[in-house]
């Protein structure tokens, strides 16, 4: 949860404007490397002030390249590395999003052009430390419930 999830809920965080979780719960197992000390197949539930989170992943397929849906009343945000699409509400087929954009660059390319010219600027980058530290936070608080049998409540300072 401290790899890929962090850089998911990154995205989350900035959008929904809360990034501290209140609950935590996650089912892990080993199906494919079994000499890792962390699952390689998760599925996990954060629950943060006024909405949910569900994430799932597994070192046993590739079907997709992951990405984020923000689903709603009116329509579904699906988010990837490479394109996003709205999808609204009571429409048909996934194909068919009522908007669509895509970019071939690699994301990792601003990131690293933000960090150079924020170390000669001595300006604040777009994702400053604080937001690192919450993605973290939250990762290592689904951790928690895993290791403590599934489910656990945050109070922002100590696991209850």
């Amino acid at each position: 949860m401290t790899d890929l999830f962090t850089h998911w809920i990154d995205v989350v965080h900035w959008a929904m404007k809360s990034d501290t979780p209140k609950q935590a719960c996650m089912l892990g197992d080993k199906y494919v490397f079994d000499q890792w000390d962390c699952p390689d197949t998760v599925q996990a539930a954060v629950r943060y002030p006024g909405f949910d989170v569900v994430y799932e992943g597994t070192m046993g397929s590739s079907i997709d390249d992951g990405g984020l849906e923000f689903r709603g009343t009116e329509a579904t945000l699906k988010i990837n590395r490479s394109w996003f699409g709205i999808f609204q509400e009571g429409a048909t087929g996934r194909e068919n999003p009522v908007v669509r954009a895509e970019s071939y660059q690699d994301g990792t390319i601003s990131h690293m052009q933000n960090f150079l010219e924020c170390v000669r600027s001595r300006k604040e980058p777009n994702a400053p430390v604080e937001t690192g530290v919450s993605a973290a936070r939250s990762g290592q608080v689904v951790n928690l419930a895993y290791q403590r049998g599934g489910q656990i409540a945050w109070t922002g300072k100590t696991p209850a």
